[in-house]
């Protein structure tokens, strides 16, 4: 599995799941080490902000949840 497909996968939990999910729980889903897993997420964000859309990742301890970015609260 590439990266692309690693990537589509974690978004694809984060999104359903609606709440923070455990980085060893998400490393496990696509058989990656937790290390590569925090990457993957990490450059997911990365590329979240960039695009400046509503949507960003936090990290919250060990696991990380899909969020409305803070800009946007206002039209909640």
């Amino acid at each position: 599995m590439d990266r692309q497909e690693e990537k589509a996968i974690l978004e694809a939990i984060l999104f359903t799941m609606g709440e923070s999910v455990e980085i060893e729980r998400l490393a496990a889903v696509i058989e990656e080490d937790k290390n590569t897993t925090r990457q993957l997420l990490m450059e997911m964000k990365e590329e979240y902000d960039q695009k400046s859309g509503g949507i960003t990742l936090i990290e919250l301890e060990d696991s990380f949840q899909m969020c409305t970015r803070a800009e946007m609260y206002e039209y909640l």
